[in-house]
């Protein structure tokens, strides 16, 4: 009986601690036939009443583009101050990723067809599967500047793609996949 009861209350607090904390979702959208001068505070203003953009990344310019491609990443909860700390939150709860995959939604849905600066905008999802793909990032930065090898090999990989590709890497996820699998093994290791 004294048993259950401390076993009761120490799951009630771990319950009450991880309700309490504030976990980071995100979900990423792409824009598709922005206009080429299409600055980054242009989209804000669009996309600003749909909530928090963690980031604006715009694709790289090349000779002969009609227009240009942006990937917008939406969050909810609250962004810690440092990476670190990014890094250690612990992963997305339901709510906060259907809160968030809402409010991409309406702002793709605002965008689908729209017309900006005399071009008709293509809205869609970039990446609805990984709701905490921001805290992953920020684990895989945390883990390079802690771990020169890791680094090393990442870099090589990066490396590695580029020259099979022909200059641009298509291999982008081979680092990432390394860190689900170490980061597996470390989890099984500490439980």
């Amino acid at each position: 009986m004294f048993r259950s009861a401390i076993s009761r209350t120490v799951a009630s607090k771990r319950l009450s601690m991880a309700t309490q904390s504030r976990n980071l979702a995100s979900c990423v959208m792409y824009v598709r036939n922005l206009p080429l001068e299409t600055t980054e505070s242009e989209l804000a203003d669009r996309l600003s009443k749909y909530g928090p953009v963690y980031e604006y990344q715009f694709t790289p310019k090349r000779p002969g583009d009609m227009y240009s491609i942006a990937f917008v990443k939406f969050y909810s909860g609250d962004l810690p101050s440092t990476i670190e700390e990014l890094a250690s939150l612990p992963h997305p709860i339901e709510a906060e990723v259907e809160d968030v995959t809402k409010r991409c939604s309406d702002a793709i849905a605002s965008l689908e067809g729209s017309n900006f600066n005399g071009r008709t905008l293509n809205a869609s999802f970039a990446n609805k599967n990984q709701p905490d793909a921001i805290q992953f990032n920020a684990r895989m930065a945390v883990r390079k500047a802690n771990d020169p090898m890791f680094a090393a090999r990442m870099e090589d990989r990066k490396n590695r793609g580029k020259e099979q590709s022909g200059g641009s890497s298509n291999q982008y996820s081979a680092g990432y996949k390394d860190g689900f699998r170490d980061g597996l093994q470390q989890a099984k290791s500490n439980n």
